[in-house]
């Protein structure tokens, strides 16, 4: 489940009303628990129905306001059908507004931004790790990655280099292929290079940045015309170790 598919699903969520029987409800959920973008997002909407009902429960409606319009209509019968007709009309209309007025202002926005793409690329290696190629052959990779249309052409940090390599993958965000190389650090733990040639909205600096992502440590930086992310279990000086650097160096990556 992406995160606009949950926050879909979590838009129809109203406190104490079980949901323990709506599986798409319940993986929208836990999925939440784990994201805190997303967390963040349903607090904010719960905030927001909170108040659109203490509004709606503020609301009066003048009393004897029905009976007064009755009264001046000049043929009571027939117009009290009329009137009520009107009521329940003008009711549905005013309802029929405000939801499409909540539902453009609550619209998810597009996952078009960098940490949308690294937060995409972390939770697929968390649930669904698979390599599409099992080797130790650098070339085999590129090429196997070539053939897919997602860039062969990547550079390896300098930490990365004398670890084994034990294949790579194939992935898309946003229908843009993305590479996937795959290092053993030599603890059976596994480190994960992406790369994707297409630009991506907030794209990191050149300088590598370290963030913590999930369970993971992540590495995020843009270099010969493509968006590197290296994502790994977090470790002491995870930065200077694949990138023999500090915060705020430029390392020499080649």
């Amino acid at each position: 489940m992406t995160l606009p598919e949950a926050k879909e699903i979590l838009l129809l969520h109203r406190d104490g009303i079980a949901d323990a029987g709506d599986r798409s409800m319940a993986e929208a959920l836990e999925l939440m628990r784990q994201e805190p973008e997303l967390r963040r997002w349903f607090e904010e909407q719960r905030l927001f129905q909170s108040a659109m009902r203490a509004k709606f429960g503020q609301i009066e409606v003048p009393a004897g306001l029905k009976e007064r319009l009755l009264e001046a209509a000049p043929s009571p019968s027939n117009t009290a059908r009329r009137w009520d007709g009107w009521f329940r009309w003008a009711a549905a209309a005013a309802m029929v507004a405000l939801i499409a007025s909540t539902t453009i202002w609550l619209k998810p926005r597009a996952p078009d931004r960098f940490a949308d793409y690294r937060a995409r690329m972390v939770r697929t290696v968390l649930r669904e790790y698979r390599m599409d190629i099992p080797t130790n052959d650098m070339a085999s990779v590129r090429r196997y990655l070539a053939t897919r249309g997602a860039p062969a052409d990547y550079v390896v940090p300098p930490g990365l280099m004398p670890l084994q390599l034990t294949g790579g993958g194939f992935l898309r965000w946003r229908n843009q292929p993305v590479a996937m190389v795959c290092f053993n650090r030599g603890d059976n733990q596994m480190l994960f290079l992406f790369v994707m040639n297409s630009p991506v909205k907030d794209s990191p600096p050149a300088t590598p940045a370290f963030s913590k992502v999930s369970d993971l440590a992540t590495v995020s930086w843009t270099g010969n015309g493509k968006t590197y992310i290296l994502a790994g279990p977090e470790e002491p000086d995870f930065l200077r170790t694949y990138f023999g650097s500090t915060p705020g160096a430029t390392p020499a990556i080649q």
